[in-house]
């Protein structure tokens, strides 16, 4: 059978599988290679709210019941807290910027392409890693070293659902790709590009 023949034939298969519509009725369209649109948000409201009441908790029981005893008698402990607190905040607030603003991740996400550049090439989940950074910073304000755990829980928790949800996600969606990328770049804590 020729080329034109196979053609034809499969031509006739196609207007045949929608022979048995009605007069003025048109043929159902079928998608084919159709994948999910990536998500916006991800599991970002979650890991938001959890973060900001744990946060929030921490700073509000920093002097309580038996957690009294974690806030340090040394002025120089509180001051190296307050200003290692000033620049984890500082840090997360620029992380966020750069992820947001400086790379437009909207575009890449709009566009269903992989991010690997700017702050990117730093950390996979900047702006989750920019939540840990504030919330790290606000609890050393409040000087209380029984809330530094917090941070690390969150990582814990952040580290579960990406692993579950977003990950598996990018995975089916950039299969070699984003292995690759996982191969070279942490997942939430920023460090510097291999040259």
């Amino acid at each position: 059978m020729s080329e034109n023949e196979k053609n034809e034939v499969t031509e006739e298969k196609k207007a045949d599988d929608f022979s048995d519509l009605e007069e003025g009725q048109l043929a159902p369209i079928v998608a084919t290679d159709v994948k999910v649109p990536m998500s916006t948000y991800g599991i970002g409201p979650i890991f938001g709210l959890v973060a900001i009441v744990l946060t929030v908790a921490g700073i509000l029981l920093r002097d309580k019941w038996i957690f009294k005893s974690g806030i340090p008698d040394s002025d120089i402990w509180k001051y190296s807290y307050l200003g290692l607190g000033v620049l984890l905040i500082l840090l997360g607030l620029f992380i966020y910027w750069k992820a947001v603003f400086g790379i437009k991740i909207d575009n890449y996400i709009n566009s269903g392409k992989l991010c690997t550049e700017g702050i990117y090439a730093w950390t996979r989940n900047p702006i989750y890693a920019a939540i840990i950074f504030v919330s790290a910073g606000s609890l050393f304000i409040s000087g209380n070293v029984y809330m530094y755990v917090i941070p690390i829980l969150l990582w814990a928790f952040l580290t579960f659902l990406l692993k579950k949800t977003e990950e598996r996600d990018m995975l089916k969606r950039f299969s070699q790709e984003y292995l690759d990328y996982m191969d070279q770049v942490n997942r939430i804590l920023p460090k510097p590009p291999a040259k």
